[in-house]
């Protein structure tokens, strides 16, 4: 803005002082010298900003430098230079940022014109996340500098476990299962919200059952093709397919039929998220106030 005064005045005033035949010489040179400290002072102003030197933040190896791609739960180090651009930095920080999530998970007070050290910590995120970790150097006079790096979390390479033959019953049902854990194959009347990947969708006094199941963690849905559920036995190959239809999942997933196979990506925070359930049985029961309508599946994944 100071940049774009400065033009503008200069402009103005060489324009006024070089056309204006009215004036004498003798008066363009008492405007020329009232103007000179305007120039002056504006142009001070507009390098004040830009020279304040800023620090420097370097990652050394023996640590994290590029983003790269790294197995979930495993640990990451940063080796980390920082040198103030004044006579001494304030501090040093790390955060990390993932799926709309945010997380702090270092913090330190430097006095010192410059530091350098190591930090490690366990990866955080969930198998198809990709985390940012800023790490940032806060100068003495207010400036900061920083450096990033990316980490794309990968799956741990292991068979999948499967059960079968669960329920999971209309929402208005009374003492029947009406939510889901996959993580730990457990169905549930209740639950913490936290756990409960699946939970049916269906309002209470709601006449019809909607079909329609939801998530209270975040999960999200996809159905995939069904020889994915022949193919699906491994972490490697469900992490493949989260891949390819990981723009097309969704927060609820309605009318499932039988030998449908959903893709779910769950909610909690859990070293490998990915699971397959297959649909088995609906059983949409046509009397009113029947609310004992369900779902059959099985489903696949790494279980507790």
């Amino acid at each position: 803005m100071t940049h774009y005064l400065l033009f503008v005045f200069t402009s103005i005033f060489s324009k006024f002082v070089n056309t204006d035949n009215r004036l004498t010489m003798k008066t363009k040179l008492i405007i020329a010298a009232l103007a000179l400290p305007i120039l002056g002072f504006l142009g001070a102003c507009g390098d004040s900003a830009s020279d304040t030197p800023k620090p420097t933040v370097t990652l050394k190896e023996g640590g994290l430098t590029t983003n790269t791609e790294i197995i979930s739960g495993e640990e990451i180090s940063f080796v980390v230079s920082a040198t103030a651009g004044s006579e001494a930095l304030a501090s040093v920080s790390i955060k990390a940022t993932w799926d709309g999530k945010t997380e702090n998970i270092f913090d330190t007070t430097i006095t010192s014109k410059s530091t350098e050290f190591t930090y490690t910590t366990i990866l955080l995120g969930s198998v198809g996340d990709d985390v940012t970790y800023t790490i940032t150097a806060n100068d003495g006079n207010g400036t900061t500098g920083e450096a990033k790096v990316v980490v794309s979390v990968m799956p741990i390479q292991a068979s999948l476990d499967g059960q079968s033959g669960f329920q999971l019953y209309n929402a208005n049902s009374q003492g029947l299962n009406i939510s889901f854990d996959l993580y730990r194959a457990n169905a549930m009347i209740t639950g913490t919200p936290a756990n409960q990947d699946i939970i049916d969708a269906t309002t209470t006094g709601q006449a019809e059952w909607s079909k329609t199941w939801k998530s209270n963690n975040g999960s999200t849905f996809v159905k995939v093709d069904p020889n994915d559920w022949q193919n699906g036995t491994s972490t490697t190959y469900l992490f493949q397919l989260y891949k390819a239809n990981k723009n097309s999942l969704k927060e609820t997933i309605s009318d499932m039929e039988v030998g449908d196979v959903i893709l779910v990506r769950s909610g909690q925070d859990i070293e490998f998220n990915l699971f397959l359930v297959k649909i088995t049985g609906v059983v949409d029961l046509p009397a009113a106030g029947n609310n004992n309508d369900y779902y059959q599946f099985d489903m696949r994944g790494l279980i507790f």
